[in-house]
This record gives C-alpha cells, structure tokens and sequence, in this order.
C-alpha cells in the first residue's frame, strides 16, 4: 500500500499510456506488475479490460480508442467512453 501513496502519478500516466498503445500483452503485464494493478489471466477477460480503459482515456489518440471501441463492439462488451466514440473512420 505504501508504494501506492508514494508514486508518481504524472509518470504512472505516461507509463500506462505507452504500456496500452503497444497492444502488447506482455508490455502490458509488466506495466501491470510495477504498478500493482491487478490484471485478469483469461485472455478474453484481460483484453477486455485493455480495450475498455483505452476506450476511457481522452489521453489517448482518437483512432487508437475507436479502434478498441471496435473490439469492444464486435464482442458485444460496453465501453467506457462517454458517447463521444460514435463514428468509425473509413
């Protein structure tokens, strides 16, 4: 608990964000273990979890968010954007 009191959060942020743009598992793991963030083992469980933080951070560049909302979509799993990922780009 105490190394979660004391991080930096402005780089916990810009960890995170480079962790997800990659859409690499085990980029992301590790970013997951540093952190102490819980993450699932189901890999359907784990990149739905992925797919739906990346859609809630405006942080992140529109198309990489559309495209997780995609993912989301075609799954049939609701995303945590606040509506503004409506559109797809052709």
């Amino acid at each position: 608990m105490k190394k979660r009191l004391t991080m930096n959060f402005e780089k916990y942020v810009e960890d995170r964000n480079a962790a997800l743009l990659t859409l690499d598992e085990p980029t992301i793991r590790a970013f997951a273990k540093q952190y102490d963030v819980k993450m699932a083992d189901d890999p359907e469980v784990f990149w739905g979890s992925v797919h739906k933080s990346i859609t809630a951070i405006t942080t992140l560049p529109l198309e990489f968010r559309l495209h997780s909302k995609r993912w989301l979509d075609e799954r049939g799993w609701a995303s945590y954007d606040d509506g503004e990922l409506t559109s797809l780009p052709d």
